[in-house]
């Protein structure tokens, strides 16, 4: 890495040299160094931190983050806190290049709201922040929104091949069934790193 460095800053200056000559270079006042460039792109791919709180201002959520992984079932295990939300730490972190998620429970519980029974409130252009153990900030803005039933392929969710950071947000949604105890519906919510 650091001969890359080198080679691109001798680079810089022979071409700078060539259009300005040596007067002119030594006078020009340097715009962003090579070096500024290097730190900002390392400081874009450093790893995130682990997610702790997510903070929804549009629906006044202020939530901690559960880690989950999968069900012996083979889906997404869901916060067993329903105050709580649970990011997929299979997954990329948010913040990350790829498709972080988080799931959240929706409907009332031993009397009480869940996390993410206002989900459905968030519209494009919404924006909410992650904050990580690092005491990091990473900001989301909304994208669109979809509806799936439980059967459909929802791979689209926890995947991406875009170069982006994307969050996308779950939870059920829909008609209650008390045979299956489950909702009729999922929705998604998708995000983007602003």
């Amino acid at each position: 890495m650091s001969i890359v460095f080198v080679c691109l800053v001798f680079a810089l200056v022979l071409i700078s040299y060539r259009y300005l000559g040596p007067e002119e270079l030594i006078q020009a006042e340097p715009k962003a160094s090579v070096v500024d460039v290097g730190v900002a792109m390392a400081e874009e791919q450093a790893p995130r931190g682990l997610p702790t709180r997510i903070k929804i201002p549009k629906i006044n959520l202020d939530a901690e983050i559960e880690y989950v992984e999968l069900t012996p079932g083979g889906e997404m295990d869901t916060p067993k806190d329903t105050n709580n939300v649970g990011w997929y730490e299979l997954g990329v972190r948010p913040g990350e290049e790829g498709s972080a998620v988080i799931a959240g429970h929706y409907g009332w519980r031993d009397g009480e709201a869940s996390a993410f029974d206002e989900l459905h409130k968030l519209r494009v252009g919404d924006t909410f922040s992650i904050e990580d153990d690092t005491g990091g900030v990473t900001t989301f803005v909304v994208r669109a929104n979809r509806r799936y039933n439980p059967e459909d392929d929802a791979t689209d969710v926890f995947t991406s091949s875009d170069g982006k950071s994307h969050l996308n947000l779950i939870t059920c949604e829909g008609d209650w069934n008390s045979i299956t105890e489950d909702y009729s519906e999922r929705l998604v919510v998708f995000t983007d790193r602003e």
